[in-house]
């Protein structure tokens, strides 16, 4: 998944987690609704200007918007979690087992 399409979900999440319509979002910010409408579909990417308005809007740090880790498909996460573990030493190894087994156990 490119980074437009992420984006465009984070966007989305975002704007359903707090109740907004794309044309309620896109009013906040001054765009077209069919600009946010493009945006969330992956077709369109903001400007660096709109990403701080869409940010505000939605009372978050724009930095929170590119946090795409969790979206990611299973067998890319697996990859990641295992590129990680290689990294680690015998005890962070063992705490990260730890966690892990929690979550399991559940």
């Amino acid at each position: 998944m490119n980074i437009k399409n992420l984006f465009g979900r984070k966007i989305k999440e975002y704007r359903k987690k707090r109740n907004l319509t794309q044309a309620q979002l896109a009013e906040l910010v001054n765009v077209d609704d069919k600009h946010i409408s493009c945006i969330e579909s992956g077709k369109n990417f903001p400007s660096a200007d709109l990403i701080e308005r869409l940010a505000t809007s939605l009372n978050i740090e724009p930095k929170d918007l590119f946090e795409f880790y969790y979206l990611q498909e299973v067998a890319d996460l697996k990859s990641d979690l295992i590129l990680m573990l290689d990294k680690l030493n015998q005890e962070e190894l063992s705490l990260a087992h730890k966690y892990v087994r929690t979550f399991l156990l559940k």
